[in-house]
């Protein structure tokens, strides 16, 4: 299969997979609109332990919504510091997230406990975030895909929505100069033991932050990364930052799913065989490919086993 061709089946397939998730998101709002018929006020449910806050970012101009969820044990008072994991897509992942958090780390278990830091947006509606994760989570622009993007997620939402790609560097520089101060300012969070996760754009994303700033983190979770986007430009990244390296001090986990194509497998191998070969003293690496599973089903399995690989 050709780069063109590669490139093409993707952008079908991310297409194809945000109208499952607008449509899905939709049938729930009008699902939430029904009247209970009982007379009985229904409180609504939340994950233990979680708080929502508002950042706003002046490289933006624009609030984020920051999902936190703290560990059983944590304490305000307490000098007790945390390892900490920041997670993209938050607007969708972050209960699954929070929750394969808990279930490894309480009761004690050999995991640690952790503050799961969740990035999301204020939304009208899940076009929103489709739109803005885009724009945020890609290192390049690619008109054609912008252009597919938002006639799809316009004619979903009945909105104008705008859909720009390449915004990662903007993104990545949020997180560093702006999140992340604030995080450790108010948390008991941990500033040497830090991990970033993603999934699918998520995964590029996290990809590019370890070539561009590995410093920022140490753990990466690279979920069914988007390296075919703009015909693999990643791994241009990965060579300049090889030419000027010797060293890439951090551990890294990537996984995808044995049905999600000959491109993504292709490519999580290269990536996996380029990284390798560079031979990088304090490097540590393990990739997975789960058998009999999708771009969709590996999502929760591949957390699962991104928490259990960073933190073992």
């Amino acid at each position: 299969m050709s780069n063109s061709t590669a490139f093409k089946f993707i952008n079908c397939f991310y297409i194809s997979f945000l109208l499952i998730l607008v449509i899905n998101d939709n049938a729930f709002s009008q699902r939430k609109s029904v009247k209970d018929s009982s007379a009985v006020q229904k409180a609504i449910a939340t994950i233990p332990n979680t708080e929502l806050r508002t950042v706003y970012s002046k490289l933006f101009d624009q609030e984020f919504n920051i999902f936190i969820q703290l560990p059983m044990t944590y304490n305000p008072n307490s000098s007790n510091m945390y390892p900490v994991m920041y997670v993209t897509d938050a607007n969708r992942c972050f209960p699954l997230v929070a929750n394969i958090s808990t279930l490894l780390g309480f009761p004690k278990t050999e995991f640690p406990e952790i503050i799961v830091v969740g990035i999301g947006y204020k939304i009208k509606g899940m076009e929103d975030w489709a739109a803005w994760r885009t724009r945020d989570l890609t290192p390049t622009n690619v008109p054609a895909t912008d252009k597919n993007t938002q006639e799809l997620l316009s004619a979903l939402s009945g909105r104008d929505i705008i859909v720009k790609s390449g915004g990662a560097t903007k993104f990545l520089d949020f997180i560093i100069s702006e999140l992340i101060p604030f995080i450790e300012s108010n948390y008991h969070v941990s500033k040497t033991d830090k991990a970033l996760a993603g999934y699918s754009y998520g995964g590029l994303f996290a990809l590019y932050a370890l070539f561009k700033h590995p410093e920022a983190f140490n753990r990466y979770f690279s979920g069914s990364p988007s390296i075919s986007w703009d015909k693999g430009s990643l791994f241009q990244f990965e060579e300049e930052y090889a030419k000027s390296h010797n060293d890439l001090n951090a551990r890294l986990f990537i996984s995808a799913g044995s049905l999600e194509g000959k491109a993504m497998l292709e490519n999580v191998e290269k990536m996996k065989s380029t990284l390798l070969s560079r031979n990088y003293p304090n490097f540590s690496f393990e990739s997975h490919i789960f058998d009999n599973e999708s771009h969709i089903s590996c999502y929760p399995t591949a957390y699962m086993r991104a928490f259990v690989t960073l933190y073992k």
